[in-house]
């Protein structure tokens, strides 16, 4: 078994030091010279109106988690944002 370290260790090693350099070569080029595929945003200022829904994070259908004696199962649901938009 000791006699097959160095005939599969190098190539192991060779292959992934090429591996490496491969990754880093492409990272490199798409840094340079790769073209995006999407179109950035556009940056908004606060003398733009706003034309875009609001996005409301609720967390109201978790199941209740096993909790303490002392807790309640309020404690872990989230509620809902009131409010005027």
């Amino acid at each position: 078994m000791e006699d097959l370290i160095v005939p599969v260790g190098i190539p192991v090693v060779i292959a992934v030091c090429t591996a490496v350099l491969l990754c880093v070569l492409s990272m490199v080029w798409l840094t340079f010279f790769g073209k995006t595929h999407y179109q950035a945003p556009e940056r908004y200022t606060l003398d733009q109106p706003w034309d875009h829904a609001p996005i409301l994070f609720s967390s109201t259908d978790v199941p209740n988690m096993a909790l303490p004696a002392h807790a309640e199962a309020s404690d872990t649901e989230g509620g809902a944002a009131h409010g005027k938009w």
